[in-house]
């Protein structure tokens, strides 16, 4: 009997076959992976990048001795005197996108933009006309809300990350 040394039509179409569907399942995967890699470092930022802002502003509203008017609903900054004496001023900027204070500390870098943002006070049975311009008052809670998300635009639907931030503070000093 004479047998060849070689492979039949039949068994390199099955081969080749299998081959070809392990390497699209591996490139699949490979590819999810990156995507989902890249959605996690833009998300990771810009969560970062809140976070801080409101640790920043918690710390210092909670501590404040007052809080001036600029805090009624819809406005986008908020005065804080401190007990030192110095005043700092924290504002949103839409028109830049970034969370800034006074003392020229930016809270948010420059990888992410500001959306929205509002501080609304919840003012004490006391203090009646606390929201008026020009008054002073202690607010028994203040509320920070703003959206970051991140600034470069991207065509990937997978590297968009939004994310809604929102806190009350109570002030220590009420």
């Amino acid at each position: 009997m004479n047998r060849s040394k070689g492979f039949t039509l039949v068994e390199i179409l099955v081969v080749v076959g299998i081959l070809g569907i392990i390497v699209v399942v591996a490139s699949t995967i490979f590819f999810t992976t990156i995507r989902s890699s890249s959605k996690t470092k833009v998300l990771t930022t810009v969560k970062q990048n809140g976070d801080y802002a409101l640790t920043v502003m918690e710390r210092l509203i909670r501590d404040s001795q007052e809080v001036s008017s600029s805090c009624t609903s819809g406005m986008a900054s908020i005065k804080v005197k401190r007990f030192d004496g110095s005043e700092i001023t924290f504002s949103c900027d839409l028109a830049q996108g970034l969370i800034a204070s006074s003392s020229g500390q930016r809270l948010t870098s420059s990888d992410v933009k500001v959306d929205t943002c509002s501080f609304d006070c919840n003012c004490p049975a006391a203090y009646p006309n606390c929201a008026s311009a020009g008054a002073k008052f202690y607010p028994k809670t203040i509320t920070i809300k703003f959206t970051l998300s991140q600034l470069a635009a991207t065509v990937r639907p997978e590297e968009e990350a939004s994310v809604n931030f929102q806190t009350t503070v109570s002030t220590r000093n009420y």
